[in-house]
């Protein structure tokens, strides 16, 4: 059977396909696989342009501490789900309407909430990645803070009786405590100060009491100073008195003598005392006054120097009994007041002693304690963020240089199906186009 070969050449040339050929025809029709691709970069560019940059921003977080058990581990309740599914409904919504900047949004923002669960779901044990996209990176932080307060808020009033108030309230009952006992070691420290100036006084009493003690000293000595005088005087008072009795004498015997030779008298027997032989031998009363007389008054001046020695050596006793009295209550006085001194010395020790350790080391373990207690206040919450919200500095979407690369190579395949497609339009109308 013969056969037209324009008639089998339009099946061949569509059923036989080369690699030279398909080279043949994108070069034939290169200016469509040119124009459209760059139809596609040119609209991989106006995307970049077109749509608005979005900032990408991150927070981790996981459920919140409610609760300390007896060791002081924390306790978390809330499960990983509940977390989620809030999120995932969008609850923030409500509290995110009320504040500034965000009344005007229609539709609420999204924020993703993801985690990978453990095998055995334990509450608190994963943490949880929340994700939102902004067109301003500090806006797209700021939504994740506002929705993490939300759940706070929203968790706080429904736990006035849980176990979250209930360690909240401990905390700061416990923390109002130590406070109080922080002020007592204040009032302490200042009583401690005031028995320090009480000890001071007293040691200045002290010093007062030397003062006095020696005032008497001074006296004394001035006393002994004055009945030394006095000796001196009475010693000299009585050599000049046994002078003046020597010379009574002298002038006694001399007026005997005198009388004997002019009066005639009887003489005396031997062995007679001068007394007994002046008025033996004087004749005349006259003569016997005269003598009684001189002998009086030798007689008194001698019972003046014995007086002035007697006197001189009692005064000389007082001195000796006084110079004793002084060195023994200088003694007494240094004893006395040098251990008093070291006692009242010790006791300003001592208490400064509280002052600088004692009570800064008590003070410093309330202050422990009450920053551990602050420490778990602070760190008792519904939520609890993990690290800090971060966001990109570079947009993630969109993204110019992948898009216009995407639909670049997209354009470039388009126009090389286009060009095969519109060479195979050619080549087999008649065949496409004919009716049976």
């Amino acid at each position: 059977m013969y056969m037209e070969p324009n008639a089998v050449e339009p099946t061949n040339r569509a059923a036989v396909l080369s690699v030279g050929g398909v080279l043949n025809i994108l070069y034939r029709r290169r200016v469509v696989v040119l124009v459209a691709t760059v139809l596609g970069l040119a609209a991989g560019i106006a995307y970049g342009i077109i749509v608005k940059p979005l900032y990408k921003a991150t927070a981790q977080v996981r459920p919140g501490i409610v609760a300390y058990n007896a060791e002081g581990g924390p306790i978390r309740e809330t499960a990983l789900e509940d977390l989620v599914g809030w999120f995932d409904k969008k609850l923030y919504w409500r509290d995110l309407q009320k504040q500034d900047g965000y009344a005007k949004l229609k539709v609420a923002p999204i924020v993703v909430a993801e985690f990978v669960p453990t095998l055995n779901f334990v509450a608190g044990g994963d943490v949880i990645t929340l994700t939102n996209l902004s067109r301003d990176p500090d806006q797209a932080k700021d939504i994740l803070v506002r929705c993490m307060e939300s759940y706070n808020s929203q968790s706080a009033l429904d736990s006035l009786g849980s176990s979250l108030h209930l360690t909240r309230r401990n905390a700061r009952l416990k923390m109002e405590r130590l406070t109080q006992d922080m002020a007592k070691l204040d009032a302490e420290k200042e009583r401690t100060l005031l028995k320090i100036d009480e000890q001071k006084r007293e040691l200045t009493m002290v010093g007062m009491q030397r003062q006095s003690v020696e005032l008497d000293l001074q006296r004394l000595r001035e006393e002994n100073a004055w009945r030394g005088r006095a000796v001196g005087e009475l010693r000299k008072e009585a050599v000049a008195g046994r002078v003046r009795v020597t010379e009574a004498d002298k002038l006694l015997a001399r007026t005997l003598q005198t009388e004997n030779e002019t009066g005639g008298g009887v003489a005396a027997g031997e062995g007679a005392g001068a007394v007994s032989e002046v008025l033996l031998q004087t004749a005349s009363r006259e003569q016997a006054g005269r003598a009684g007389e001189l002998l009086g008054t030798v007689n008194a001046m001698s019972l003046g120097v014995i007086n002035a020695n007697v006197r001189a050596d009692s005064l000389a006793a007082v001195i000796t009994a006084n110079d004793l009295a002084m060195r023994r209550l200088r003694l007494v006085l240094e004893i006395e007041l040098a251990k008093k001194t070291a006692d009242i010395e010790q006791k300003i020790n001592d208490l400064q002693i509280v002052i600088d350790r004692d009570l800064p080391r008590e003070r410093a373990l309330l202050q422990a304690d009450r920053d551990g207690e602050k420490t778990k206040l602070d760190l008792a919450s519904p939520l609890q963020r993990v690290g800090v919200v971060t966001a990109t500095e570079k947009p993630v979407r969109p993204r110019r240089a992948r898009a216009a690369g995407i639909l670049t190579v997209l354009g470039l395949f388009g126009g090389m199906a286009l060009a095969l497609g519109w060479e195979y339009l050619e080549n087999n109308r008649e065949v496409i186009t004919a009716a049976r």
